[in-house]
């Protein structure tokens, strides 16, 4: 049985192209026609150039057996590091990141009204406490809602 790998091929001139290919059982990767040619037209012109594959958040070397079959190169496995990833995620998030978050933000903004309103709702007599936690509640829904609509623009 195969399954497919995604793999990336890079030029020295800049070119990156994407796309799948054949993982067999004992490990051996069948390229697809198409990234064969991306590997010769390289060759042919005395550009270098990386195969990489992509198997379980690691960035895997393919090793050339012969004509399009390739090997994993397991041994030279390259992960970013976890706590890279985690800054990362704060400091340079990716779209998708923007919209997960942009979704936290709306959620906790509707938490903050709806709780105002059960707040509301339940205080028997007001005080200055009381105002005072409800306008915190508003105030917090209200920025929570703005940070949502920023983060929900996505990449620009």
């Amino acid at each position: 049985m195969t399954t497919l790998i995604k793999i990336t091929f890079q030029s020295t001139s800049g070119e990156e192209v994407n796309g799948l290919a054949a993982l067999h059982r004992d490990g051996t990767v069948v390229l697809p026609a198409r990234m064969l040619q991306f590997v010769e037209a390289a060759t042919a012109a005395g550009e270098g150039y990386a195969l990489t594959g992509h198997r379980s958040g690691y960035l895997l070397p393919l090793i050339h057996r012969l004509g399009a079959s390739y090997t994993l190169g397991e041994g030279h496995a390259a992960s970013e590091a976890w706590s890279k990833r985690l800054a990362d995620a704060f400091l340079k998030p990716s779209k998708d990141q923007l919209l997960a978050y942009a979704r936290y933000c709306h959620t906790m903004s509707a938490a903050c009204i709806v709780g105002l309103a059960g707040y509301v709702a339940g205080r028997p007599g007001w005080s200055t406490t009381s105002v005072v936690n409800a306008a915190c509640l508003l105030v917090l829904g209200a920025v929570l809602f703005a940070v949502g609509a920023i983060y929900s623009k996505g990449e620009k």
